[in-house]
């Protein structure tokens, strides 16, 4: 009788779980843009963005023991969680409080191939260094950090029309793709080409990086130790 008393005085409105609710529900199940997202919940070896640890050459702009396309950005709004690469390949990724995932270390370390093969969602993304740095500062500083835009379709639910956006990755991305200096920015991954690293700007770019680290490490003498000596 109670129960049909709620009905009747518009309970069924009351009771029924609105779409936008359910929204607000999981976000706070998965705390989503709440203290979880903070890299600080993680160690304090993990607070500082990957790409702030990289040694550059003296040029200031070039890596020195890395080169453009090895870099890995992940892309934390699709990933699930899944821990396989924070397994795989501990020194360079981890799992923040929020469950997920997040590089702090770049290497070339084999490991870093086998721990992106075993990202079952291929949120796990090779960059240059200037792209790895240009979508870790909106990350951290950016509207990113802030979370106010984006909600990825596994969390807003599938009827919702107004969260339908893609994560800031693809956005910043694409809006990368539509921009007049593409391709001439000379992106790892331009989506102009096939396959990442066919962009002509961008091999022009790798190779006067080359010529830079080799620079580099003729006049820090760190080229010394592969040279052979020969008394004549």
């Amino acid at each position: 009788a109670e129960l049909d008393a709620e009905y009747d005085n518009g309970g069924a409105a009351q009771g029924a779980i609105s779409s936008s609710s359910s929204i607000y529900d999981e976000c706070e199940i998965l705390d989503w843009g709440g203290e979880g997202d903070d890299p600080s919940s993680a160690s304090s070896a993990t607070q500082k963005a990957s790409h702030e640890s990289i040694e550059l050459c003296s040029d200031g702009k070039t890596p020195k023991r890395i080169r453009d396309g090895m870099s890995i950005f992940i892309d934390e709004e699709s990933c699930i969680g899944c821990m396989q690469c924070a397994t795989v390949a501990p020194s360079a990724f981890v799992m923040l409080g929020n469950g997920r995932a997040r590089a702090y270390s770049q290497s070339a370390a084999p490991e870093i191939k086998a721990a992106v093969s075993s990202c079952p969602v291929s949120c796990m993304h090779y960059v240059g260094y200037k792209e790895l740095k240009k979508y870790e500062t909106a990350r951290d500083n950016g509207n990113f950090g802030g979370r106010n835009a984006h909600i990825p379709l596994h969390v807003a639910g599938i009827d919702s029309d107004a969260n339908r956006k893609s994560s800031w990755y693809h956005s910043l991305r694409h809006k990368c793709y539509t921009s007049k200096s593409c391709p001439q920015k000379g992106c790892f991954d331009c989506p102009n080409y096939s396959a990442p690293g066919q962009n002509p700007y961008f091999q022009a770019k790798h190779r006067k990086a080359e010529r830079a680290r080799a620079k580099d490490l003729i006049e820090s003498g760190e080229a010394d130790g592969w040279r052979k000596a020969v008394e004549l």
